[in-house]
Order: structure tokens, then sequence, then C-alpha cells
């Protein structure tokens, strides 16, 4: 089935009668849409790549991180190198997605598992190289280390930003006319990606302990698993655009963010994935400070400090079990409200937990010291944290479909649309990690919640904007 869609300032008319389309297609251009039944076995192998993609590269970042650790007693030149992966992710994922938009999104999602393994492959070639590095001092043999640990991360983070923006461009491709599918498809997407991720960490981490560096054969083989998955279960989304102007550049990419729907939305996104950034990040590491120095340091802070790694992590890990399983709960709802109204909730829910925490936080020094009504107090406060996960988690399926709308506006670059959200996504767990962590030396816990307070604030400013101005409604 085709439809004949008008273009004209950004918005999207149906053409009705011909009578009327001969008398008013005057300064319009018709774009033909071609709208046919999306294939579901692609839809799904897509999703499951991206699934493979993200818990193959959390595995590779704890079995390096382990590696590196054992061996560097410098958190700097060990935090340097692992995220040496943001560099070619933000650097290439717009490219690669106008690029996609090009050569179709076939080729990108092929190339990322390639890159993976290659990835690995180079990993492990630096860890049998040199199973016990001598750190003490600088040598030809340590720079040749760090440099084939440098080269590893660097493809993982291109490996990254070819398949995001292929594979979120494929979504919008299959889902062109179907708000309701998009939506479900969008948050099982994210699904995938946070679900990759937490089972990554743990798994990583036994790993590591059976396997040591040879954990990186385990990480090929999942690349490899991947790239099966695309040649034979995914098809190519759409054809390549007649007359599109994208040539793949960074400066081409870079102005797309003059489009007035992306430029009002993206303080909400960034936001977002600062605080998730922070929080992922700093909440291990701030509640296993060792005791008393972290009590030293911070006083009469129950969340800073004292905790033992099994409790922060399963701290950690049922956060990422909430925020799924919000997730998936939104994913039945998302497509009957509109997205900012989703959007707004979730940031109230961000609210919930924020408040709920610092409570939480003043209850007392320790664990051991808590009174029998901080305990009750404690009690009836981990519910709330929890519905303010389950409320916050619409917040990234809701901005996945908004940027695939706003992809649809922009004939020939949905890919370098959605290719923004590998950019916005390592970017903000960038900032979250390096601003997150001043503010928690500063005032230790109450810092990371005054930085989500300022970080929530902002994204609702965006929020509520772009609702007063419908940018939700297309």
């Amino acid at each position: 089935m085709k439809q004949n869609i008008l273009h004209k300032d950004n918005t999207i008319e149906q053409a009705a009668s011909p009578s009327h389309r001969s008398s008013s297609l005057q300064g319009y251009a018709v774009v033909p849409i071609s709208y046919s039944r999306p294939s579901y076995l692609s839809i799904g192998s897509n999703i499951c790549s991206a699934f493979l993609l993200r818990a193959a590269s959390r595995l590779s970042f704890v079995l390096l991180g382990f590696y590196l650790g054992e061996h560097f007693s410098s958190a700097t030149l060990v935090a340097l190198v692992l995220e040496a992966f943001y560099i070619s992710e933000l650097a290439l994922a717009p490219i690669a997605g106008s690029l996609s938009d090009r050569l179709g999104r076939k080729p990108f999602l092929l190339f990322a598992p390639v890159m993976g393994a290659l990835a690995s492959c180079c990993l492990l070639l630096a860890a049998c190289f040199s199973p016990r590095p001598d750190a003490s001092h600088i040598d030809a043999h340590l720079l040749l280390l760090l440099l084939f640990i440098l080269c590893g991360r660097l493809l993982e983070g291109a490996m990254t930003a070819l398949n995001a923006p292929a594979c979120l461009g494929f979504i919008t491709d299959m889902t062109v006319g179907s708000a309701r599918l998009r939506a479900r498809v969008m948050t099982a997407f994210e699904v995938a990606t946070v679900g990759g991720l937490a089972l990554g960490i743990p798994c990583g981490g036994q790993l590591s302990k059976w396997l040591g560096y040879w954990g990186f054969l385990v990480v090929i083989g999942l690349h490899v698993l991947n790239l099966l998955i695309v040649v034979f279960l995914i098809k190519e989304s759409h054809h390549r655009p007649q007359q599109s102007k994208s040539h793949g550049s960074l400066m081409e990419s870079v102005k797309l963010l003059r489009n007035k729907y992306i430029f009002t939305f993206l303080p909400a996104w960034l936001s977002v994935n600062t605080l998730v950034g922070a929080w992922i990040t700093l909440l291990v590491i701030m509640l296993t400070y060792p005791n008393p120095a972290a009590d030293l340091r911070h006083p009469h802070q129950l969340l800073y400090g004292g905790f033992g790694k099994d409790i922060a992590t399963l701290a950690l890990g049922g956060f990422g079990l909430f925020f799924l399983a919000g997730m998936g709960v939104w994913m039945l709802i998302l497509p009957r409200l509109r997205r900012t109204t989703v959007m707004i909730i979730g940031l109230v829910g961000l609210g919930v937990c924020v408040i709920a925490l610092t409570i939480i936080n003043g209850l007392g020094e320790n664990l051991s010291a808590l009174t029998s009504s901080a305990w009750t107090a404690l009690w009836i406060l981990l519910p709330l944290v929890m519905l303010g996960v389950l409320l916050l988690s619409g917040f990234t399926p809701a901005s996945l479909t908004q940027m695939a709308s706003i992809s649809e506006r922009m004939a020939g670059k949905r890919g370098a649309v959605m290719g923004l959200y590998s950019v916005v996504l390592g970017l903000g767990q960038f900032i979250g990690a390096s601003i997150g962590g001043l503010a928690v030396d500063l005032a230790g816990f109450y810092g990371l919640m005054s930085f989500s307070v300022i970080l929530g604030i902002l994204s609702l400013i965006s929020v509520l904007y772009m609702r007063v101005r419908c940018h939700d409604l297309a």
C-alpha cells in the first residue's frame, strides 16, 4: 500500500482527493512512502543481535577491568584505557548512521560483530603477550601492551557505533505507519540493551574467576553467533534512497542538531542518560568505600561506604531488575499515552527515588548502628524507591520512540537521526561518571542526589517545552 506524504516546513499532511491535491501541491514535495507487512523474524533477530552485542561488550569490559586492576595501581591510567571506548563510538556513530541511510542497515549490522571479534582478539593477544605485566616502570614492552589494549577498546567503540544507529534505523524502517508496534519494539530494544549490560556484569565476574583472560574466547564466540544471526535471519529493511543528500560526513550529521525537534528534545534525553550513567557507574563504588575512612570523609551517611561487594552488587542488580520489569510494563502502556506524559511520569518517579534515598541516607551511620525505628523506616522507604524506579523506566522507551518519530520527518536520514542515540548515550555515560564523581567527592551520597535533582529539572524543562509545542504528537 502506498500513500503520498506532503512535506513542508517539517510537517506531514496526507493528500486528500485528487482535486484537492492538484490545488494544493504548490510548495510541497510529494514523497511516496511504502508500507508493507513487517518481518517479525527480522525484528526479533535484530533485537537479539543487539542483546548479544551489549552482553559481549560488557563481558569484555569486566574481563579487561579485572586484568588491568590486578596489574596496574594507577586508577587514572586504567580509567583512561577503559573509557577510550567512547572516543570511537562518539566519533563514528553519526557517520555510520548517515551511511546506513545510503548503503542499507545490514552491512553495518554485519560489520559490528566482526569489529567486536577483532577487538576481543586484540585484548586476548595483549593478555597472552603479557600475562603478568610489570607496571612499576614504563618500557617498550609496557607501551606495546597498552597500545594493543587501546586498539581493542577503540574497536569495541567502533562496534557499538556501527550497530546502534543501524539497529535503530532498521526498527524505524520496519515500523513505519504503526506507532503501537514501534513503541513496543523500541521498548524491547531498550530491554535488550539494559539486560545485556546488566547480565554482563555478574557473568563477567564468574568468567574471569573460571577462565581469567581466556574468557575473551567466550566473547569471540558470542560475536560469531551474532554474525550468524545477522547473516541468516535479518533481511534488509529498506532500499537505497534515489536522491539522498547525505554523504556520511560528520558535519552533515552535526547539522541535524539544528532541527528544532531534535534540538529541543536532546536536553531531556542527555540529562536522563547522564543520570543513569552516574548511578550505574558510581553507586557500587560509593557503597563499597571502606570504613572508617568513608565515615571520616562524609559522616552520618548510611549509603556512603561500609557495604560489602556482594550486598552492593545485589542492590545494583535489584535496581536493574526493577528497571527491566518497568520497561516490560511500559511496553504495553506506552502506545496509549502521549510520549511527554510518559516522560513526565518517569521524572516524577525520579523525584520519588531521590526523596526516598535521601531520607534513607540520613537514617544512620552504618547498617549495624541502625535503631529499630530506623529499620522500620528503611523497610517503608525501600518500596517507594522501587516504585520510583518502575516509573522512571518509562522514560527511555518513550525517548527512543520520540527519536524514531522525529526521524520519520527527515526522508533518507533515519539512520543519521538514530545515530544520535549512541552519541547521547556515550556522552551521558562520560559526563555522568566525571561530574557525578566530583559531586560524590564533595558531598558523598547527598552530592549524587543533588546532581540528580539538577539533571531532573533540566530534563523536565525540555519535556514541558516539547509538550507545549506538541512536538510529541507527530
